[in-house]
């Protein structure tokens, strides 16, 4: 069996539902975007690091690219390159750059040819982004083909499952800088009690907007779902070290399950210092390959890694990073976004 043709999809779908809670909550159209910070105090927005710097771009749209590849067999595989934003650019690497290292290849040979893709741009650099989530797609398209070339589910090829069921959370409750009578303050309540009302059993919170507010924001979450709802929190990368350490001990106190990139993902001994100071786990899921991942394992900076797998590297890559972690004696879920 080998692979005749490459074709990947740019899709900008309507977003059928509400604001993506992570634009709600750091986008530059959130309701928090403006807000002044406490008068008399230094806020978050005039501290390190600046708020400029940590304000990922938002879609109105729901976007990702689909990758597509076809064998003399007949046989199609797909994959999903995650491109949360300008989907066109892992399109044009998929069919400009990746296409011609996988035509003509054996499906099976799925290392290898994760090796041949990254080792295209690694010259250069590329060792994250736009090349990683296009590999990441044409990879999770070759675990396809192999699942349908030998009749069994993927989890089979990757050795087996653990467990047959499992626990999942809502993503998620956009906190918020306005305080309790507002319509942002109603909103993230009311948003949170609608998620248990479907039946989650936890809940995500975005937080970082500034140690106080997070604080106050939880402890109204906390008491509106009431002592039995799981709920973790994202910072995304909004606080120093000292504020991360600060923020952290308020949540032990109120029983959230993780703290989630409180710094930004460059900082490695930032991460060890914070989770060397706290008792909850630190999470992390900006993390593009298991090269980038082991930097924060040597140091102890992590106590769950939340790779995504449209976002690093695929499936291929995924299960390099979930034995490393193990290795560690880290836990690692797989992470899924806007994909």
């Amino acid at each position: 069996m080998r692979i005749v043709s490459v074709h990947a999809y740019a899709v900008k779908a309507a977003n059928p539902g509400p604001t993506y809670w992570g634009s709600a909550t750091w986008g530059k159209a959130g309701a928090n975007v403006g807000a002044a910070a406490p008068a008399g105090r230094p806020g978050l927005w005039d501290r390190f690091p600046a708020p400029g710097r940590m304000q990922p771009v938002y879609s109105p749209t729901i976007d990702t690219t689909l990758v597509k590849l076809v064998t003399d067999t007949g046989l199609v595989g797909w994959g999903e390159a995650k491109a949360p934003v300008a989907p066109e650019v892992a399109q044009r690497i998929i069919e400009g750059l990746l296409a011609d290292l996988v035509v003509g290849a054996d499906p099976f040979d799925v290392e290898v040819l994760w090796e041949r893709m990254y080792a295209s741009m690694r010259l250069r650099g590329h060792s994250s982004g736009f090349l990683l989530e296009a590999i990441s797609g044409v990879d999770i398209a070759l675990w396809d083909l192999i699942g349908k070339a030998t009749g069994q589910p993927i989890h089979k090829l990757l050795g087996g499952a653990y467990r047959e069921r499992i626990k999942v959370y809502a993503s998620g409750v956009p906190a918020t800088r306005h305080g309790p009578g507002t319509p942002q303050w109603e909103h993230m309540l009311a948003t949170a009690r609608g998620l248990v009302e479907r039946g989650f059993l936890g809940l995500k919170m975005g937080i970082g907007m500034g140690v106080e507010t997070d604080v106050r924001c939880v402890e109204a979450v906390r008491e509106a779902v009431g002592p039995d709802v799981a709920i973790f929190t994202d910072a995304a990368g909004n606080y120093d070290v000292s504020q991360s350490i600060l923020l952290g001990r308020e949540l032990e106190r109120l029983g959230v399950g993780f703290l989630e990139a409180p710094l930004p993902h460059e900082f490695f001994d930032g991460y060890a210092a914070v989770a060397q100071a706290l008792a909850i786990p630190v999470a992390n899921d900006v993390l593009a390959n298991r090269f980038q991942l082991l930097e924060y394992l040597k140091r102890g900076g992590l106590d769950v890694a939340q790779p995504d797998v449209c976002r690093a590297g695929g499936i291929t890559e995924l299960k390099r990073m979930v034995v490393l972690t193990d290795a560690f004696g880290v836990a690692c879920t797989p992470h899924v976004s806007i994909g």
